[in-house]
């Protein structure tokens, strides 16, 4: 059995404030305060999985491979398995679980718009480091279980050694015993649950309802320039008098 180790990759996006000058361009284009967030808030962290996401994870036949510090540095251990101890599929150690049932090949598969939480997918127990239970293709004395296959749209939930929860979208395919690993996230609160995209298309606003808003906003700009504009002048005065 060969195992190969690969670093472990997560991307973020972080926040800054704003400069006061700009807030008026801002607003124009319909951003509002609403874009003004801060670090500090919770938010679905995504991963770069671009090292494993060939089929089987790029391990070759009877091998797997290990991502070290998965997501992020001490929080586990992610392993993808191409048939070593004769295992196909994923699974976490070193405080990385993955939800799955207690029976062999048995991965719970959370769908579009699910919430991967404490509950697991149903149970408060069902977490598992385990790599016969999480792995989509595990053989035993001499059986061999398979999970259903995955299609698209099919995440399996984790949940890390610092309390965060996660999901990996993943495919499956039980007649190739092939597993492909798409994409990846977790919340950055620990305790949080996170849902799994929902894959609805966000509808375009209308050219008449753009045009409103930043007349609506840029009027509104205008309004606290003379407010301004009259507070110093009326100061100006007062100190002139």
């Amino acid at each position: 059995m060969m195992s190969n180790k690969l670093s472990a990759g997560s991307a973020a996006t972080d926040a800054s404030n704003l400069p006061l000058s700009r807030l008026g361009a801002y607003l124009a284009i319909g951003l509002g305060s609403g874009a003004l967030a801060t670090t500090t808030e919770a938010a679905v962290i995504p991963i770069d999985v671009s090292s494993f996401s060939a089929v089987n994870g790029g391990a070759a036949s009877g091998s797997n491979i290990s991502v070290p510090g998965w997501p992020t540095a001490s929080s586990g251990d992610l392993f993808l398995f191409n048939g070593a101890f004769g295992v196909v599929g994923l699974s976490g150690q070193n405080g990385l679980y993955i939800a799955a049932g207690s029976y062999n090949a048995n991965p719970i598969k959370f769908g579009v718009g699910s919430v991967v939480d404490a509950t697991g997918g149903g149970s408060p127990n069902n977490w598992y480091t385990g790599f016969f239970q999480t792995a989509f293709a595990a053989t035993s004395y001499g059986y061999t279980a398979l999970a259903p296959d995955f299609g698209p749209g099919s995440y399996l939930g984790f949940k890390d050694a610092l309390g965060r929860y996660g999901y990996i979208e993943v495919t499956w395919n039980s007649t190739s015993r092939q597993f492909q690993v798409l994409s990846a996230a977790y919340e950055s609160a620990a305790g949080v649950g996170i849902t799994t995209p929902s894959g609805a298309a966000v509808p375009e606003p209308d050219s008449n309802t753009l045009a409103g808003t930043a007349m609506l906003a840029m009027g509104s700009v205008a309004m606290l320039e003379r407010r301004r504009r009259k507070r110093a002048a009326a100061a100006t005065a007062e100190a002139t008098a």
